[in-house]
């Protein structure tokens, strides 16, 4: 994932994130959404980070590769 996909991701799930607040309360509904919004922008923010330090250390690779998704460990 590039890093322009993973900021624009990570705004669309900001903005769903705001929606699912928007009325100041969180349905039975929606919990479990928010959960995975949560866990998925904590994965994508964590990834962001390692893609602009290594730019930033002037590597094309990330050096110490992110934890795979939970969903990607379950057989």
């Amino acid at each position: 994932m590039e890093l322009k996909e993973i900021i624009a991701t990570i705004v669309q799930l900001e903005r769903e994130r705001e929606q699912i607040y928007a009325d100041s309360r969180v349905t039975p509904q929606e919990n479990p959404r928010l959960h995975e919004i949560e866990a998925e922008l904590l994965r994508l923010w964590d990834l962001r980070r390692r893609i602009e330090a290594a730019h930033a250390a002037g590597r094309d690779d990330i050096p110490v590769p992110p934890p795979p998704r939970p969903e990607d460990l379950i057989g």
